[in-house]
């Protein structure tokens, strides 16, 4: 996989994640399967993972059900509520001298990981526009960075993000998994797991191959 093909593969996925459209819906056929599936392929892994696509589906009535799913899961509102934030899945804050009595605590928003965000954001020059300005570290914009660091910086950078950032995936995927988000959703959240993985294990093999490089340099 191209760092190209990485930096559109992240684009796609955020675009994804956003609240359902006519554009969004069309994008989960023809092409776009034919690249996902072709990137699973490269990965060695069972393109079984994308049945959660639609195969029969109306797009009117696929975009009904997808709109009542986001607002079902999602939404602020959701009877459900399996938020796309980080700091949801997060202890709110590490800091020690935080006398807030939920400062351990999980299921709030704008935590350590949304401030250490918009301090990268700002460091890099980039504004968050709406509808998650005030979610830094809503999925969409992590994606969003995630393809900004493969168009620019090195795998130390992408490797720090990815487990700094982009670790609360499993619990997503556990969530949606418990409250039986839609087969779409399913399927994007599972591709997204196995992609991290898949980058986790190539740069890990990357750095163990420089380390045992300069050992027998020195």
């Amino acid at each position: 996989m191209s760092t190209r093909d990485k930096m559109l593969f992240c684009q796609i996925l955020s675009s994804l994640f956003l609240p359902p459209d006519r554009d969004m819906v069309q994008q989960l056929g023809g092409q776009l399967y034919a690249f996902l599936e072709a990137q699973i392929r490269s990965w060695g892994e069972d393109p079984g993972i994308l049945n959660g696509f639609p195969a029969q589906d109306s797009p009117e009535m696929l975009l009904k059900d997808l709109e009542e799913e986001y607002d079902r899961l999602f939404s602020d509102t959701g009877t459900e509520r399996v938020p796309l934030v980080e700091s949801f899945y997060k202890p709110w804050t590490s800091d020690p001298h935080c006398l807030l009595p939920f400062a351990a605590e999980k299921g709030f928003v704008m935590g350590d990981s949304a401030i250490h965000l918009s301090t990268l954001y700002q460091h890099c020059g980039l504004e968050v526009a709406e509808p998650v300005r005030g979610m830094p570290d809503h999925l969409i914009l992590e994606l969003e960075f995630l393809a900004y660091l493969y168009q620019g910086a090195g795998d130390r950078e992408v490797k720090m993000f990815i487990e700094h950032h982009l670790d609360w995936i499993p619990s997503l995927k556990e969530n949606c998994a418990r409250v039986h988000a839609h087969p779409v959703y399913r399927s994007l959240i599972d591709i997204l797991d196995l992609f991290i993985r898949t980058e986790k294990e190539r740069m890990e093999k990357s750095c163990y191959g420089e380390k045992t490089v300069r050992s027998e340099i020195v």
